[in-house]
C-alpha cells in the first residue's frame, strides 16, 4: 500500500495527529493501511506536518512527495530519535499521581508534563507522561519546542517561555 500526500478533496476530514479538521484543499498526508473492520484499505489523514511528527517513516516513505524542508527535517529528526513521534501534548498535571517514565519520580500537581501517545490498531493510545526537565534523556534530544507548540495550540506566551525555560534547564 502507498502512502500519500495530495490536496483535501473536502473539509470533513480530521487530522488524526491534533484532531483538528483539514480544510479543503490543503495538502494532507494519507497512510494507508489493511481495514481493520473489513476488506480492502483505509486511509488516516493526517496535515502534513502532523504526519511528518506523529507518522515520521510512513511520511518519508511517500515517493516523488514535494514538501517544505522544514517539514521533512521534522520527519528526518522523528526518525532518529525514535521516541520524538510519541509527543502528544504538554499539559500541567492535575495531581500529583503520575509517575515520570524517565525518572520514575512522581510528577507533582501543577507542574508541567509532557503527554505520550503511541500509534496501535490505527489510533494513538496514551502511555504515560514524562517530565519537562526529564524530555532530553528520554526523547534523546532538546529540539521538542516546535512540536510541543504544534500540538498543543492553545499555549500562551508566557506558558511557552516557561516550557522553554524548563528545557533549557536540562
Amino acid at each position: 500500500m502507498t502512502h500519500i500526500i495530495e490536496p483535501a478533496s473536502s473539509g470533513r476530514a480530521k487530522c488524526r495527529g491534533c484532531g483538528e479538521a483539514i480544510k479543503k484543499d490543503a495538502l494532507r498526508f494519507g497512510e494507508r493501511a489493511p481495514n481493520p473492520f473489513g476488506e480492502g484499505e483505509a486511509t488516516y489523514w493526517f496535515h502534513l506536518i502532523c504526519g511528518a511528527c506523529r507518522r515520521p517513516d510512513e511520511f518519508l516513505s511517500v515517493e516523488g512527495a514535494s514538501v517544505e524542508e522544514s517539514i521533512r527535517q521534522l520527519a528526518e529528526a522523528g526518525q532518529r530519535h525514535y521516541r520524538l513521534p510519541r509527543i502528544a501534548r504538554v499539559e500541567r498535571a492535575p495531581s500529583g499521581r503520575a509517575k515520570c517514565r524517565q525518572c520514575r519520580q512522581i510528577i507533582a500537581a501543577r507542574t508541567w508534563r509532557i503527554v505520550l501517545q503511541i500509534w496501535e490498531e490505527a489510533r494513538f493510545s496514551s502511555i504515560g507522561f514524562v517530565h519537562v526537565e526529564c524530555s532530553k534523556d528520554y526523547f534523546g534530544t532538546a529540539d521538542i519546542l516546535p512540536r510541543i507548540k504544534l500540538f498543543t495550540a492553545s499555549l500562551s506566551a508566557e506558558e511557552v517561555d516557561e516550557i522553554s525555560q524548563a528545557l533549557g534547564a536540562v
